[in-house]
């Protein structure tokens, strides 16, 4: 049994950390596991939810980007796809293989050749991708398929100079969510301490060096000081503003905000992801959870960051991109079930100048501040994106490690399986879960299966009290689960994060007010706190229109 995920804020200030993390998304959540597990005392501190920004909201890959090939960003490609790897053997659960049909038009860069040679290289560079991997994980190479074939796969697409299509595989995570979660549960396993909600307001330095951090809990008010020997600044889209604040001069790096906005709709995909090509750019639309997830916008954002959300001006040229490239789908607004934004923190020269976003490059940089004439004891881990955060991670754990005299110590995050992954083949865990809860539906228990995985008896075997107007045991143990276990301290962690029914548009609207009465009780919310967060969850799971 795993210890349940809690919050003791009063904990920070009475223990000495070796490394404090600000930020609780991939990045952050990857740094305090590998720091972790190499005995490093770690705590972690998050100002939103765990994977509440960046991180979920995301094309829900994991892949090495095939399109940076023509950037001719071999070793970041490269790098993505050992990555890949490894997401497959230490979340197997949470992390899969997803076939993708690529269409080839006659247009040069879109023919079938230079389509081929880029599956050539991308196959050579993923080489080993399936050696010693679980059987439901491993990757065939890319196939050819005629005209004919293709459209039989996908009759919507645009036929018009169509040469037929090609077949490659990547991964899918099946919640970005649940496995920053699962990161975090398997660093908490390891001795960090991490919290949700609290905010880093201000450093602590004497003479040159990084002493701590002024941090506040945002859901009591409190505030407490916390000593670490080293910080280490994960902070995402707001990283440029942690480095400020710990500053005197500008900071040596620049962040660009690359603005991406997604949506769900019906199944349109018959279990086929769809990469295509439109113009410089490029549309995915992936099957998710029962629904398609169309991806997605690349606009540069000069805004508050806290206040990222999809527009209707966004919404409408995701919808261009997809009807220009599914003609037979005549998508509309009606037709969108969930949209979300989310910022890309693209990291860059100071003198770069804001404009286009998608040329730039989804590498990762790491600031050791003292060596750029800042204070020591603060490092920043920059850019980057879900695939490779194990890696950057590394690196910085590897620096930082260093720094503190740990200079033996050896990443073990590539072959630990996370705590909730299934020790046993993927397929006979699935086969023991279905033996065990036989009164659940197939399809149901697999579902859960594998967003749980190990964690699954724990969650059937609560018996929550408060829920049962849900009419639903399942999902009332889920959210008990959620609140009790998994550290969820708002309406929206638990609708948004913790499950995904609120994304699919599976849950109604009265099923969340029944969530919130319950979690109202749980958290002693007074009725008006109790109604701004219904009205945060219904603002998040509204549609923008034309205004």
């Amino acid at each position: 049994m795993l210890h349940p995920m809690q919050r003791d804020f009063a904990s920070l200030s009475q223990t000495h950390f070796d490394v404090l993390v600000i930020g609780g998304g991939a990045t952050g959540a990857s740094i305090a596991l590998d720091a972790s597990l190499r005995g490093l005392r770690v705590g972690l501190v998050e100002k939103g939810d765990f994977s509440g920004a960046t991180s979920a909201a995301s094309s829900k890959l994991m892949h090495g980007g095939l399109r940076y090939l023509v950037n001719g960003e071999i070793g970041l490609v490269r790098e993505g796809l050992r990555e890949r790897r490894v997401w497959q053997r230490v979340a197997k659960h949470l992390v899969r293989p997803l076939p993708f049909l690529l269409p080839t038009y006659k247009a040069r860069m879109q023919s079938k050749f230079i389509i081929r040679l880029g599956l050539l290289a991308y196959d050579f560079l993923a080489f080993g991708r399936n050696l010693g991997m679980d059987a439901m994980q491993r990757m065939p190479g890319y196939r050819s398929l005629n005209v004919a074939q293709t459209l039989g796969l996908m009759p919507q697409l645009q036929r018009q100079n169509m040469t037929g299509s090609m077949i490659y595989h990547d991964a899918q995570m099946l919640s970005p969510e649940r496995l920053c979660l699962a990161i975090l549960r398997t660093a908490h396993e390891a001795g960090a301490q991490v919290i949700n909600y609290v905010e880093a307001s201000e450093f602590i330095a004497e003479q040159g060096r990084i002493m701590g951090v002024r941090v506040s809990d945002k859901l009591t008010g409190q505030s407490a000081n916390i000593s670490a020997d080293c910080v280490v600044n994960a902070a995402g889209p707001w990283a440029d503003m942690v480095m400020q604040n710990a500053l005197d001069a500008p900071p040596p790096k620049k962040l660009v905000r690359s603005k991406g906005i997604h949506f769900l709709t019906r199944d349109v995909t018959r279990g086929t992801a769809l990469t295509i090509p439109i113009g410089d750019e490029h549309l995915f639309v992936l099957p998710w959870q029962g629904k398609s997830l169309f991806a997605t916008t690349d606009t540069f954002y000069d805004g508050d960051p806290d206040k990222v959300a999809p527009d209707f001006t966004d919404i409408e040229q995701l919808l261009s991109k997809a009807n220009q490239a599914l003609p037979g789908l005549e998508l509309t607004v009606k037709d969108i079930d969930y949209a979300y934004a989310g910022l890309r923190p693209l990291v860059a020269d100071p003198a770069t100048p804001d404009k286009g976003t998608y040329g730039l490059s989804r590498g990762s940089e790491i600031v050791d501040h003292e060596n750029q004439g800042g204070p020591a004891g603060l490092f920043s881990a920059l850019g980057g994106k879900w695939t490779t955060s194990r890696r950057l991670a590394e690196e910085i754990v590897d620096l930082v490690s260093a720094r503190l005299g740990f200079g033996d110590s050896t990443c073990r995050t590539s072959d630990t399986l996370l705590a909730c992954a299934p020790r046993q083949d993927l397929a006979d865990f699935m086969d023991q879960m279905r033996a065990n809860y036989p009164q659940v539906k197939t399809e149901t228990l697999d579902g859960l299966a594998r967003l749980y995985g190990r964690l699954l008896p724990e969650l059937m075997a609560q018996k929550p009290v408060g829920l049962s107007k849900l009419k639903d045991p399942l999902l009332a143990a889920c959210v008990s689960f959620a609140v009790h276990h998994e550290m969820a301290q708002t309406l929206e962690d638990v609708i948004l994060r913790r499950l995904v029914h609120g994304q699919t548009g599976e849950i109604s609207a009265a099923k969340i007010a029944i969530i919130a009465d319950y979690m109202a009780k749980q958290l002693a919310w007074s009725e008006d706190e109790k109604q701004r967060q219904c009205d945060q969850v219904s603002a998040c799971l509204t549609i923008a229109t034309k205004p």
